[in-house]
């Protein structure tokens, strides 16, 4: 019964797949390919960026005038009454008599044309130039985004492969104990071995059941997660054949990609000194042409669409406008020295981006050499240990070894073979550093 449940676990990991397969990723980088295209962080970084985009188009509106159209309507339900001497309506007035008048009409229809374009205004070319320096860093932030999303897949991608291999080695190593088992328990039975040399045979027999049954279900752990950093349901199909070989083919001297953290802070720098700019412009007077062209008509009758009417009277001008803000309470200087301040800071920041990235990058060369080379002994030790196991158990056979010495191996074979995937699995982890560091 329990070799039954042992093998329906290791065939789990092939069952859990092919069923009713629809996507097969067959390496780590068609894995991120299909995440360019579903994974939502990097879908909403996407859209992010296309609002930076839609801003930085808006900022160039900034140089085109500005035209608007106004119409108004006065009914006048009491016109001014003003005072004048009397001897202008009546010649034979006396002197200081006055008479009440009442200047205007009722009705006053107005309509008319504004337009404003700004000749100097360094406001607007620097909010241009801020525009497009927040939509580089857009880009980065994408790329940053991206690279997260990366390392994530990238870990349960290799945790799932991992996954795959300790169930191989755990039905290789169930196939020894199994046979061991059903011969020490044989010659328990016909009492030439004694009980504690049994429970020995049993727990590593129970050892090799538990390893199995741990990376059955990690790897469907683990192809859950990637699905679920893909934008697909739980009822989904997703098949991962790689395997561990075709994985771990880097080499430390690998050409890095230009750090996206350097490039961060490089723009967040161009943007402080542009911010600097933009306030000390503030003390750069702004010019202005304006043009304005209206039309009014008067009438005592409300008759506003009647053709053949009052006259419309035009009127038009053309302007030029300077504005120089002379004195805003210092308020403009404090700005400008919060400014200075950011770009200061930002400055620092970029330099000491451009030196922990070098050592981050040889740090991580530093420890993919590492990882690399304890992989290949615990490899080597794990070989070794499964060969001395053979040799023992052959001189068993032969009635030269004990058969402590047997199950003493096969318990050594074991715990190096546990060293071997734990090796394994740092190797990994900065191989997909590696990778990623590349794109």
């Amino acid at each position: 019964m329990s070799k039954k449940i042992l093998t329906t676990l290791g065939t789990l990991l092939l069952t859990f797949q092919v069923a009713s397969a629809q996507t097969v990723l067959n390496s780590l980088e068609d894995v991120w390919k299909y995440a360019d295209e579903h994974n939502t962080s990097i879908k909403v970084a996407n859209y992010q960026l296309d609002k930076v985009q839609a801003a930085t188009k808006q900022s160039y509106l900034g140089f085109l005038p500005v035209v608007s159209a106004t119409s108004n309507f006065t009914n006048n339900t009491n016109l001014q009454t003003t005072l004048v001497p009397k001897i202008i309506v009546d010649k034979n007035a006396k002197d200081g008599e006055v008479v009440p008048v009442q200047f205007g009409q009722k009705y006053i229809y107005q309509a008319g044309v504004t337009a404003q374009m700004d000749l100097l205004n360094l406001q607007t070319w620097f909010n241009v130039r801020i525009a497009r320096e927040t939509e580089e860093l857009n880009k980065i932030a994408l790329t940053n985004s991206r690279k997260s999303v990366y390392r994530q897949l990238a870990s349960q991608y290799y945790s799932y492969l991992l996954a795959k291999e300790a169930a191989r080695l755990a039905v290789q190593s169930q196939l020894i104990t199994d046979s061991v088992c059903q011969s020490v328990q044989h010659k328990f039975d016909e009492g030439t071995v004694n009980e504690p040399q049994l429970d020995i045979a049993k727990i590593n027999k129970a050892r090799t059941e538990l390893t199995l049954i741990t990376a059955s279900y990690q790897a469907q752990t683990a192809l859950n997660a990637l699905k679920g950093l893909l934008d697909m349901s739980v009822t989904d199909s997703l098949e991962i054949p790689g395997t561990l070989k075709n994985n771990i083919a880097l080499t430390e001297n690998t050409t890095f990609a230009e750090d996206p953290l350097i490039k961060q802070a490089y723009y967040q720098t161009k943007i402080a000194i542009s911010r600097l700019k933009a306030t000390n412009s503030g003390f750069v007077p702004t010019v202005a042409l304006g043009y304005s062209s209206s039309a009014q008509q008067n009438d005592n009758k409300f008759e506003p669409f009647q053709s053949g009417g009052p006259t419309w009277y035009p009127a038009s001008y053309w302007s030029v406008r300077a504005t120089w803000n002379i004195f805003t309470s210092g308020s403009r200087w404090l700005a400008s020295t919060q400014a200075k301040i950011t770009r200061e800071q930002t400055q620092m920041e970029y330099e000491a981006a451009i030196k922990q990235s070098a050592i981050s990058d040889d740090n991580l060369r530093i420890a993919y050499r590492k990882t690399q080379a304890l992989l290949a002994k615990s490899e080597s030790i794990m070989v070794l240990s499964l060969d001395n196991y053979t040799h023992i158990s052959a001189r068993y056979d032969a009635g030269l070894s004990t058969l402590d010495e047997r199950l003493n191996a096969f318990s050594d074979y074991i715990g190096f073979q546990n060293q071997y995937l734990n090796s394994l699995s740092d190797a990994l982890v900065q191989t997909y550093l590696m990778k990623i560091r590349t794109k």
